[in-house]
């Protein structure tokens, strides 16, 4: 049995390697017949015709003075329609017939070759294209019987085409190899049909399959035989043949692509068809225009044949590679104009063609009625491309979308969207609409939460997402809108655009509960803020009653002792001893006095409260200069505008020159000191210069009181709680520069 096995594949790869060499040999054997058959470089208007229709540019019938219209009456002395063939080299003497007059041209015969060189290149083109992919695929793929089956299609419609397509009118293919052509079409039927019940699907079982397939194959032979003995009718037959046997392939198409293909299948098959439809479109076209426009040269018929290339290459295509939506995208938009062009011809130029015969002969009103015409298809042409995209996405590709476009779109929006919200609309709605789905939704829950059950039905992908944060979520995707099911290629895409989503669903929540952090970090700080200003409020309101408490109570007790002691000294009664001893007491009364008064004046200058902050620094900076001996320059704005102060403003300004002149005095080894205290506008500003040792300053906050600059680090928090901005400025050697700058409430930028 395995050698019996063995013996049929053998003869099958015999029978199919023998096919392969069949349609180069016809090739050759084209081109040798037609360098050896001579003809005239001229054209007639018809086959059987004895009028010139055109004359090849450059050619010996051109240099005779042969010209279109020309009615050849004898060639040699011989009646045209009784002449039989031109010699090769020999030169033919043509009388014709022109306007009327008669006249004799001498003509060389030329090679058929020469003259027909457009058209049996585009055939050799278009036949070895088909014999070239067809070879291609079985080669790399022989082991499959749709691919075996593929290359029988190619090689017969090779044949098929080859010779129509090199002897095109005014010539017409010798019976032999027209017979190769004939035979070829009723057996590319057969074949056609054949695959169509085995691809994209198996349609039925074997021994139906074969039943039904055998009375086909039968009949090729049979329709060839009849085209032996009687071409006419043999012609007749195989029209009718091919038309029953291709209608039947396309419906069998039709069904097995509608009811039993899986989507990439589908997509598959629409690549092949509809590139054999685009393939066929210029043919139609060809003999549709030149029936309207009654010529031959409204499209050059080889030009049109090469357009059958396009048939394979999309099988190749379709074929060796899955990725399909490069080339279906490519179709998808000529199919669309190429219902534009049959719109635009049908509505436009055909009543154009039968308006413009009524039109007058005037040259003005045939160029206005063109310019009108011209305006209303520019118009309409966005509206009718808009509706035949539709027309063409709905009818022929269903489900049909950009691929890699959907990928890039989808990708670059997850990673642009930084919250849950976001996340769900790309999941839910963009990628609904962009991939054509009749359904997307994005679930989260909570970490309390289960996952939801969706119908079996409804759902053709499900994706669940588990976090760190125990937050589950679901993403589920239904059918295509058009009701096809996901192809694998889809499945991929979205497992693709799940990972993506996961990650960025994990970033969402990531940045939620950074932003939760940061908010209890600024309520925490918030908080502080106000227990700062609240403690600052409370130690300045504190010195003001210790103050207070110090001038109405013990201070006011010296000053009575002093008054008791100055009464007692009076006496005449005393004593020299005692007399001394209340001259010490006394003294040290007053001694005690005015310290106790520096020491209100340092808790809460009395002057600041009555005077204002300009009367107080001056105070501050006679006393600190005389106990320092340091030269010190104010410059200080007028008292007036410095009293509407606020209070809490006033004296953290005023502590702020008490903190910055205490440094000075303990640090700087300073000079000369320049203060300045200017208002302007409702802004206070305040500068402290010094010519002393000056230091490295620090940065932040954090590093003033990590170098144990706490003063300096006292300043900056009593100027910002009041909203202000304080800087430092020192350099080794050059001294110490404090700013302070503060603005009311209702000028702050």
């Amino acid at each position: 049995m395995v050698s019996e096995k063995n013996a049929w594949s053998s003869i099958w790869g015999g029978v199919l390697a023998f096919l392969i060499l069949v349609v180069p040999a016809l090739v050759g054997y084209d081109l040798y017949l037609q360098w050896h058959a001579p003809t005239m470089d001229f054209y007639l208007d018809r086959p059987g015709s004895s009028i010139v229709h055109s004359v090849l540019p450059g050619g010996h019938a051109e240099a005779a003075g042969l010209q279109a219209g020309d009615v050849i009456l004898t060639v040699d002395d011989t009646p045209f329609r009784l002449w039989y063939a031109p010699e090769i080299g020999q030169t033919h003497i043509l009388k014709i017939e022109r306007q009327g007059w008669q006249l004799s041209l001498t003509v060389p015969a030329v090679r058929l070759l020469q003259v027909n060189t457009l058209a049996l290149g585009s055939a050799i083109l278009v036949a070895l294209a088909f014999w070239g992919i067809g070879t291609l695929l079985f080669l790399r793929r022989f082991w499959h019987s749709e691919i075996r089956l593929l290359f029988l299609i190619t090689q017969t419609i090779a044949v098929t085409v080859l010779f129509p397509l090199s002897y095109q009118e005014p010539w017409i293919s010798p019976p032999g190899l027209l017979a190769f052509s004939v035979g070829g079409l009723n057996l590319a039927a057969a074949l056609l049909l054949h695959y169509a019940l085995i691809s994209p699907v198996k349609l039925g079982n074997p021994r139906r399959r074969t039943r039904g397939l055998i009375p086909v194959y039968s009949l090729v032979p049979v329709l060839f035989g009849v085209w032996l003995f009687n071409n006419q009718l043999g012609l007749q037959l195989t029209a009718v043949f091919f038309s029953l046997v291709v209608t039947a392939a396309i419906v069998f198409t039709i069904y097995g692509y509608r009811y039993r293909s899986p989507p990439d299948d589908r997509r598959r098959t629409r690549v092949i068809v509809f590139g054999a439809l685009i393939a066929t479109t210029p043919i139609v076209l060809l003999y549709v225009l030149s029936t309207v426009f009654n010529s031959l040269d409204v499209i050059p018929e080889w030009l049109a044949g090469l357009s059958l290339i396009i048939a394979p290459v999309s099988y190749l295509y379709a074929t060796l590679r899955y990725n399909l939506f490069g080339i279906d995208r490519l179709i998808n938009r000529t199919l669309v104009y190429a219902f534009l062009s049959f719109g635009i011809f049908g509505v436009y130029l055909g009543p154009y063609l039968f308006l413009y015969q009524s039109l007058p002969d005037e040259l003005f009103i045939q160029l206005v009625f063109i310019f009108v015409l011209t305006l209303w298809v520019g118009w309409t042409f966005d509206w009718m491309r808009v509706r035949a995209q539709r027309l063409v996405d709905q009818l022929f590709y269903g489900g049909w979308y950009d691929y890699p476009g959907v990928v890039e779109m989808i990708s670059a929006a997850l990673a642009r969207s930084s919250s849950r919200e976001q996340i769900f609309n790309v999941l839910t709605n963009q990628v609904s609409s962009l991939m054509r789905l009749s359904s997307s939704y994005l679930w989260i829950g909570d970490s309390n939460s289960t996952f939801p059950a969706a119908p079996a039905a409804q759902v053709q992908a499900r994706f669940r997402f588990k976090f760190q944060s125990d937050i589950p979520a679901q993403w589920t995707v239904g059918l295509h809108q058009d009701g096809d099911d996901l192809s694998d290629t889809d499945h991929r895409i979205l497992r693709t655009l799940a990972e993506q989503a996961e990650i960025a669903l994990n970033n969402a929540f990531l940045i939620e509960a950074l932003r939760g952090q940061l908010e209890e970090i600024r309520a925490s700080r918030e908080a502080l803020s106000q227990t700062q200003h609240q403690l600052l409020r409370s130690r300045e309101e504190e010195r003001a009653r210790l103050a207070r408490d110090l001038h109405d109570s013990p201070i006011q007790s010296l000053v009575g002792l002093n008054i008791q002691l100055g009464l007692l000294l009076n006496s005449k009664d005393l004593n020299l001893s005692t007399g001394e001893s209340l001259k010490e007491m006394r003294f040290e009364v007053r001694r005690l006095s005015s310290e106790l008064r520096q020491v209100c004046a340092e808790l809460r200058p009395p002057m600041l409260d009555t005077l204002g902050l300009g009367a107080a620094l001056r105070t501050l900076v006679t006393e600190w200069s005389d106990q320092n001996a340091v030269e010190t320059r104010l410059d200080v704005s007028p008292d007036a505008a410095l009293r509407s102060l606020p209070g809490e403003v006033a004296v953290n300004f005023y502590r702020v020159a008490q903190e910055a002149l205490s440094n000075i005095s303990k640090h700087a080894q300073a000079r000369h000191v320049d203060i300045s205290l200017l208002c302007e506008e409702d802004q206070l500003m305040m500068t402290i210069q010094d010519d002393g040792l000056g230091f490295r300053a620090p940065g932040t906050l954090h590093d003033l009181t990590a170098q144990s600059h706490f003063g300096l680090a006292g300043m900056r928090e009593r100027i910002g709680l009041i909203g202000g901005e304080w800087s430092l400025t020192s350099t080794p050697g050059h001294g110490t520069i404090v700013r302070v700058n503060w603005r009311a409430e209702g000028t702050k930028r």
